[in-house]
């Protein structure tokens, strides 16, 4: 008996101090409602869409490798949106299992969801990182190419992007492996006789608050703060670099005239990102920060605030995450043409297929109809 009622309070223990102590019940009611709404549904509607557009992103821009009409830097811009691409992608998928789940912290050692939910936030934050890492090094040699020329040609090499997107997922990967650590499993068998039952609570380097707080400072500073001060510089350069290829149009000659277009829309798409960032991402890390600190400081107060926020924050990312293939459809007209060749050779073979059976059934009913003439005849 005694060890049940240890057992017990053990995990009354631990889910309560992850909860919201100091809340009321209409806040609570509040927040499991707007839960349910953002991460029960609006984010895996999100991410299912986002992880297919960034599939088919991947497929057409890496159809651009024979295209003539990029050269070199251009073509390592497209390399760089194909990593981003991909770091998108590996967002949505690791991120919609987060609607199933369960709001408990007792689990079979045996479940998927245990391990989903000791590791989703280290895996989730090291692919938000790296999407930013990615942008930043989209715009910095989108900034090169424009302002300095000559020296990008050298610089800006195929092998040089490709060590530049190691790095920066190697980097995102290295600065989130504190957060592997956020939990950890004690087992229930003493207590509740039950095998291979266990409980989910908050390891101890995560306990201690100066750490954390430490960490937190670290990841706005360099995932957040100068990340954002690099694409804000490099995105001004970028529109008044836009605004000079209106004048350049003019004057370059008609054989170059493809290769400008090609810088300009690189040039847009870039820019649209980088102002979709601002919005929806770069908002969402410095509000979720601020609220953090305010809510260390001051509990009673601010911990349905910081609950509020984080969901409404998550819902913004996953939304840039997403859109992105419809940012390239719209802006990027080789992109529109890549994807309706795409989907007219994907469904060629299936109306190729209901044409050949048409036509071997009409041959079939033309060889009976013969037949039965000459039956007739005789």
């Amino acid at each position: 008996m005694d060890y049940l009622m240890n057992c017990t309070d053990r995990v009354m223990n631990n889910s309560s101090s992850s909860s919201f102590d100091n809340s009321t019940y209409s806040d609570r009611e509040m927040i499991h409602k707007l839960d349910k709404m953002c991460n029960g549904v609006i984010i895996p509607v999100l991410c299912a869409f986002g992880f297919v557009g960034n599939i088919l992103n991947v497929i057409i821009f890496t159809q651009k490798k024979s295209s003539k009409i990029l050269d070199e830097v251009e073509y390592c811009t497209t390399i760089c949106l194909v990593a981003l691409a991909i770091s998108d992608m590996m967002f949505c998928f690791t991120t919609f299992p987060i609607a199933f789940l369960p709001a408990k912290w007792v689990f079979d050692n045996t479940e998927f969801m245990l391990y989903y939910k000791m590791y989703n936030t280290a895996i989730i934050s090291t692919f938000i990182m790296s999407s930013t890492l990615m942008t930043v090094l989209t715009a910095m040699m989108r900034y090169f190419a424009i302002c300095h020329p000559f020296r990008s040609r050298q610089c800006i090499t195929i092998r040089s992007t490709i060590a530049a997107i190691v790095i920066a997922y190697l980097i995102s990967f290295a600065f989130n492996i504190p957060k592997l650590w956020r939990f950890k499993t004690t087992s229930l068998n003493n207590c509740l006789m039950i095998e291979n039952l266990v409980l989910v609570k908050t390891g101890d380097l995560h306990k201690d608050k100066t750490f954390v707080y430490a960490y937190k400072i670290l990841w706005a500073i360099f995932g957040n703060f100068i990340p954002l001060i690099v694409l804000l510089y490099c995105n001004i350069r970028l529109i008044k670099a836009l605004h000079m290829s209106k004048q350049l149009h003019l004057l370059h000659s008609r054989d170059d005239t493809s290769c400008l277009s090609a810088h300009r829309r690189i040039n847009i798409t870039l820019i649209t990102i980088i102002i979709l960032f601002f919005i929806l991402v770069a908002p969402s890390e410095i509000t979720k920060f601020i609220f953090y600190i305010m809510k260390e400081h001051d509990p009673e107060k601010y911990t349905y605030t910081f609950q509020v926020v984080s969901i409404v924050t998550n819902t913004l990312q996953s939304i840039n995450f997403s859109v992105n293939f419809i940012l390239y459809y719209v802006i990027i007209a080789p992109f529109r043409k890549t994807l309706h060749e795409f989907v007219c050779a994907f469904t060629r073979p299936k109306r190729n297929t209901m044409t050949h059976d048409r036509s071997s059934n009409s041959g079939k009913q033309t060889v009976v109809l013969l037949s039965i003439r000459d039956r007739n005849r005789l």
